[in-house]
């Protein structure tokens, strides 16, 4: 079975996804809307106009980088660090809004993990493996077709395990 499977038999075709030009706030929402619907994703994908092309992938945000988005433009705050306790919500949130309201574009990372439709689950693995990343994306001519994630190859592969005992 293990060869015989593709990365678009794992592939999901509804995936979060925001404009190149929207705020880290919108893709944060997105993001929280794709959880309500898939709990275990944690990527957003950038896209934007390649050219003449719509939808082409600038790159992706993930949980991780808006952690660190938060950290850099947050929780570093000066402010925040001298506030007293009934100050420090209105700090935070003044500190966060500002953060939330910038460009994707120092928060995406642009290097993306990327898979044919047609690669096989071993391809898919060492993908993830060499990565280091729960996510991966399927594309066909420079067009998004979904994400493969992490939790789907795991759900995949270990269906094949359970098989053999």
């Amino acid at each position: 079975m293990l060869f015989r499977k593709r990365a678009w038999d794992l592939m999901r075709e509804d995936f979060a996804a925001v404009d190149e030009h929207a705020s880290l706030s919108e893709a944060v929402r997105v993001l929280r809307e794709s959880q309500k619907k898939a709990p275990e994703n944690n990527v957003v994908l950038v896209l934007g106009k390649d050219g003449h092309r719509e939808g082409a992938l600038k790159g992706a945000v993930t949980i991780w980088s808006v952690l660190a988005a938060l950290d850099e433009c947050v929780l570093r705050d000066p402010e925040l660090k001298v506030a007293q306790e009934a100050d420090f919500d209105k700090a935070f949130a003044r500190a966060s809004a500002v953060c939330t309201h910038t460009g994707l574009a120092r928060h995406m990372d642009p290097d993306v993990p990327m898979l044919k439709p047609t690669d096989p689950l071993p391809v898919v693995l060492e993908l993830f493996l060499r990565k280091k990343r729960g996510w991966a994306v399927v594309t066909e001519n420079g067009m998004v077709l979904g994400v493969v994630l992490v939790a789907d190859l795991y759900r995949a592969l270990s269906d094949d395990m359970v098989a053999a005992f």
